[in-house]
């Protein structure tokens, strides 16, 4: 396995953002259109996935206050400029908001959802005097199309669809969780500086998120159980709640940025604070923290790869699944355990579905989070789910494989009726 690309690829998938990814994304590819006008956007006209409709509809909007696909669009459009990351909204002000919220009521926006697992944003930004457009592809920041006035400025779009270099230069499903285990006992352990860094980034919103409720308040409502002797004071516990406190915090648009993995920030918080808190437990050594980190990482890329960068599946799941794996390196674990771990956790939590982006997000974290620990340790004491089971394989790479045909076939359809149970609540 060449290290080095694997390296580059897990690295070209982490990304600092503030805010849930979907109404982010939303807001940069909208900003990236604007910005190529002289003069303002008098119109929006916008093409979602519907993925994307899914993440961004309920999710709160960093430093507004609120939510919503359509003032998503606006602000981007307010907050437009040619170098915005998926950081733009920290940049919001409630001048802003005011004014998106205004334009919003006056019909700015107009809005389209295709049915489609692809993630897919196309913005046409117009006044009396020109047009731009862009699209947005594969990737939250993945600008793969812009045009101007009818003039093409930009196009990597291709019949096969698009991928980062770092992904195009790295197809990681021609390697195995043998490989992977190999490259994370041989990697240097000073190329993994970058993984600390996004550990301790996400550690500290998970303190943040503790500090006061955010959100449904799923990280301090367990610490307030702990201290009052209704939860025990263990490695379970803590995973938990320390991963929900982030969720909380994330998913209440708060003024903070999680370092991101595979597009999302939920999968950077529950891929490297499960393992982080657990090597705290475990007593492990920094270096072989960082070894676990690395290890979940290609293991979640792995699943991701083939399962979709988003799908019906919920994301936890799969990168709890790769804290399981990293958790049974630092148990001591070889390939059967880690191994095993996974497939425990893919015979547990499989099912679990995504409903899009919102403050409950922390519930389904916290569960993935605490059923990676059980997983682990499961498969560290012999107890690893037998292939006669449901979807499980033999091995863990059919395991995803099944998955994948479960969730691109068997729950095709589910996207769209939780996107129509969603717009029919009163």
């Amino acid at each position: 396995m060449e290290i080095k690309k694997a390296l580059e690829a897990v690295r070209g998938e982490m990304k600092p953002s503030m805010g849930c990814t979907e109404p982010v994304a939303i807001g940069l590819a909208v900003s990236r259109a604007c910005a190529m006008l002289s003069e303002p956007a008098q119109h929006l006209d916008m093409v979602i996935s519907s993925n994307i409709f899914k993440n961004a509809y309920s999710v709160q909007i960093p430093n507004a206050g609120t939510n919503g696909i359509p003032l998503s669009c606006v602000l981007g459009c307010l907050l437009a400029k040619p170098d915005n990351t998926m950081e733009i909204f920290a940049s919001i002000k409630p001048e802003h908001v005011a004014e998106g919220k205004k334009l919003v009521e006056a019909g700015f926006v107009d809005i389209k959802v295709e049915q489609s697992s692809q993630f897919y944003i196309s913005c046409i930004a117009t006044n009396e005097k020109e047009s731009a457009k862009t699209i947005t592809v594969d990737a939250h920041d993945h600008l793969v199309y812009a045009e101007k006035d009818g003039k093409v400025l930009l196009d990597k779009r291709t019949a096969e669809g698009t991928e980062n270099k770092e992904s195009m230069d790295f197809d990681i499903t021609k390697y195995t969780f043998a490989d992977f285990l190999y490259a994370a006992k041989n990697v240097e352990i000073s190329d993994l500086t970058f993984i600390k860094e996004g550990v301790e980034m996400n550690l500290e919103i998970a303190k943040r998120g503790l500090e006061k409720r955010y959100a449904l308040g799923i990280g301090p409502a367990m610490q307030k159980m702990m201290q009052n002797g209704a939860l025990s004071q263990d490695m379970v516990t803590d995973v938990k709640l320390t991963t929900a406190a982030a969720c909380d915090f994330r998913m209440s648009g708060g003024n903070g940025s999680v370092m991101t993995y595979l597009g999302s920030g939920n999968q950077g918080i529950e891929s490297m604070i499960p393992i982080a808190v657990a090597a705290k437990h475990l007593q492990v050594s920094e270096e072989t923290m960082l070894r676990a980190e690395f290890l979940g990482m290609l293991c979640i890329m792995y699943m991701k790869k083939y399962v979709g960068r988003l799908s019906p599946i919920c994301g936890a799941t799969l990168a709890g699944a790769g804290s399981a794996a990293g958790m049974a390196y630092m148990m001591g674990g070889g390939l059967e355990q880690i191994s095993g771990a996974v497939q425990n956790m893919m015979g547990g939590v499989a099912g679990m579905f995504c409903d899009g982006a919102k403050g409950g997000c922390a519930l389904k974290l916290s569960i993935c989070a605490g059923e990676a620990v059980y997983a682990a340790m499961y498969a560290m004491d012999g107890s690893i789910i037998a292939d006669t089971d449901g979807i499980i394989s033999n091995d863990v790479e059919e395991t995803t494989k099944n998955l994948t045909k479960l969730s691109q076939e068997g729950l095709a359809d589910v996207d769209m009726k939780v996107i129509e149970i969603m717009q029919h609540k009163k």
